[in-house]
C-alpha cells in the first residue's frame, strides 16, 4: 500500500478495514452513519466511524494497525489550527498512540477512517446496548442505533441537514419521537 495525501478520499472498503482492527486485536465498536445504513437508512458512508477503548495498550495497537495501514491524516479544507494545515497532515503519524493524538479522520488504501474520541459517548458507554456483527466472517460491534441518531440530531453540518428526512424515518422505524 502506498502513503495517500490528505487530500486524498478513497472509496470506503469497511470490510478490510474493520479485518485490520481485528487483525491487530483492536477493542472498539462502530458508530455513525455506517450503523443506519446497517439499519436501512438511506445513507450512503463516507467513512467508517470508530470508538476505541482507550486503554493505552490498546491505543498502542490501534496505532500499530494505523502504521500498518500508512493511514495519514485527512486534511479539511477551514479546519485551522496546528493540526489543520495540508503539512501537518502529511507529517501526521499514528506515535505517540494518545486518544488526543489518534483522534482524527485517516485516509486509508480502504478508505476514510474516523477515530472518534472527543465527539462521541466513551466505548464503554456506547458498548452498552451494542450488537456484535460480522464482516466477511470477522466479528464487531456495532452501537445502538438510537445512540448515533441521537448524537447526529444534535450537530449542525450540511449533511445533517440533508438527511433530517432520513433521520426522521429512523426515528419512527426505532419508535422514537418526531424531532420538530
Amino acid at each position: 500500500m502506498a502513503r495517500h495525501d490528505p487530500t486524498d478520499r478513497p472509496p470506503l472498503q469497511p470490510a478490510p478495514l474493520i479485518g485490520a482492527l481485528a487483525a491487530f486485536e483492536v477493542r472498539w465498536v462502530l458508530c455513525g452513519s455506517q450503523v443506519l445504513a446497517m439499519y436501512g437508512a438511506d445513507i450512503t458512508p463516507n467513512d467508517l466511524d470508530v470508538v476505541p477503548e482507550l486503554s493505552h495498550e490498546n491505543l498502542r495497537r490501534l496505532a500499530a494497525c494505523l502504521t500498518k495501514l500508512e493511514a495519514v491524516a485527512a486534511y479539511l479544507d477551514g479546519w485551522g489550527g496546528a493540526r489543520g494545515t495540508l503539512e501537518a497532515c502529511r507529517a501526521w503519524r499514528p506515535d505517540p498512540p494518545t486518544a488526543d493524538h489518534l483522534d482524527w479522520l485517516l485516509i486509508t488504501a480502504f478508505g476514510p477512517l474516523d477515530i472518534v474520541i472527543a465527539h462521541a459517548d466513551p466505548y464503554a458507554s456506547l458498548m452498552q446496548g451494542a450488537t456484535q456483527c460480522q464482516s466477511e466472517g470477522t466479528p464487531y460491534w456495532v452501537c445502538d442505533p438510537r445512540r448515533v441518531l441521537t448524537a447526529l440530531e444534535s450537530r449542525s453540518r450540511t449533511k445533517d441537514a440533508v438527511r433530517h428526512a432520513t433521520y426522521q424515518a429512523m426515528r419512527r422505524k426505532f419508535g422514537m419521537p418526531a424531532l420538530d
